[in-house]
């Protein structure tokens, strides 16, 4: 029975994270990054081979990035064009 209540309870705190964080690996570490809206898309994302093809095909993501202050781990090929999108992305789901 105790296994059970174990396995419920760390079931259960896999999903919160799942749901409400973006779990990032990156050439510094693994980081937690808030998620925007809650739902299971893009828990773990490795980054460390990022280029600007690839930070399109995850946005959500990337503003995640930028409006949680944890944009300094964007490749630096890709900041100048790219921030300035997701900077006009973010500004535009909270305006």
């Amino acid at each position: 029975m105790s296994r059970f209540l174990a396995g419920m309870v760390c079931g259960a705190v896999l999903l919160f994270v799942g749901m409400h964080y973006h779990v990032v690996r990156g050439k510094q570490g693994v980081f937690l990054v808030p998620k925007i809206s809650n739902n299971l898309s893009e828990v773990y994302v490795d980054i460390r081979d990022f280029q600007i093809t690839d930070w399109q095909k995850h946005k959500p993501l990337a503003a995640a990035m930028v409006k949680n202050d944890q944009s300094d781990m964007l490749e630096e090929a890709s900041t100048s064009l790219f921030r300035g999108q997701v900077d006009s992305l973010v500004r535009g789901l909270f305006e």
